[in-house]
């Protein structure tokens, strides 16, 4: 049959509008391809039965990395994908909550999500069937967010830990430099304080001093720590109660060439702080350990898939290393 100018007309019309639908398509799911999937299984094999999403701020992506490690033991025997997606898009922070959506948006089986304390009030993310995506945090724990279960340290405890170290490093009369980090107003950070300064008070030979960053200082972190240090008279133990002061007092250490004749007791489980206890930089390095926070994370989340319950709060296990063995 030959075509009329009008059905010529017409199948142009639905040919546009099958371009536009694909079009639309497209910037609909353009903001998701900004997440960075620092997973590895980028989609879910066939012969997996669920999916879990690690989500984070984009500067959490060494810590993630490790939680994923152990993750992974748990889901490789639940038959299940586990990913990271860290949000950052063209240089700027994706939200927690964004992060969440985008949960959503794949309709997640599970979620583990590094919580900042800083973050806004969230809400929870759902399937698209409207019921709630089970939720395990770690980082920081948030009061107003439901979620299944919250894994982290017993920071009361693990202060606890570090004043049990500070009495066998130190001599009698002894010097003990306390760094402040920046997370000082961090609820983990006081129930630390709180033990550690508890612990220690049964201890009155021992001098405790607390060294702070100067927020307004015209120097750098490192310049500023790095000048108080060596204004400190009869030096004998610095410790450190944070990842990043540990990185920025071991390279102090090193500039004031105090390698060997000050003891560093670190906090923290990144690579830079292991490879500056090897180097004997650090004298002991005390860590939550990561991968055991991934491992445990998995755990509770499965068991709430399975059983329908899990434990509120899960304290993951410390690591202390130094010299010879803990």
């Amino acid at each position: 049959m030959k075509k009329t100018g009008a059905d010529i007309f017409r199948r142009t019309i639905e040919l546009l509008l099958l371009l536009a639908i694909a079009v639309s398509a497209f910037f609909l799911a353009a903001p998701f391809v900004a997440f960075s999937n620092e997973g590895r299984e980028s989609l879910v094999p066939a012969e997996r039965k669920k999916n879990i999403l690690i989500v984070g701020k984009s500067d959490r992506k060494a810590y993630l990395d490790q939680v994923l490690l152990g993750a992974e033991k748990v889901s490789k025997r639940n038959e299940a994908a586990v990913t990271v997606y860290t949000g950052k898009s063209n240089a700027e922070e994706i939200s927690m909550q964004a992060l969440f959506n985008y949960a959503s948006y794949l309709n997640a089986d599970g979620i583990i999500a590094c919580i900042e304390d800083d973050d806004e009030r969230l809400d929870i993310p759902r399937k698209t069937n409207g019921e709630p995506i089970p939720l395990v945090t770690i980082g920081s724990y948030a009061p107003n967010l439901p979620q299944l279960s919250y894994i982290g340290a017993n920071y009361s405890e693990l202060g606890k830990i570090t004043a049990r170290e500070i009495t066998e490093q130190i001599g009698p009369g002894g010097k003990v430099i306390l760094l402040e980090s920046d997370a000082a107003s961090d609820t983990n950070h006081s129930n630390l304080m709180s033990g550690l300064l508890g612990a220690l008070s049964a201890h009155p030979e021992i001098s405790v001093k607390t060294l702070q960053f100067e927020r307004e200082s015209s120097f750098s972190k490192e310049d500023n720590l790095r000048q108080q240090l060596a204004s400190q008279e009869g030096l004998e133990l610095i410790v450190s109660l944070a990842e990043q002061t540990t990185i920025l007092a071991a390279q102090s250490v090193r500039d004031l060439n105090l390698s060997g004749k000050v003891k560093l007791i670190g906090f923290g489980d990144s690579d830079d702080c292991r490879a500056d206890f090897e180097k004997k930089i650090v004298t002991e390095l005390i860590s939550v350990k990561t991968q055991d926070i991934g491992r445990r994370a998995m755990t509770e989340l499965f068991e709430f898939l399975q059983n329908g319950y899990a434990n509120s709060f899960v304290s993951a296990e410390v690591e202390v290393l130094k010299e010879g063995g803990e």
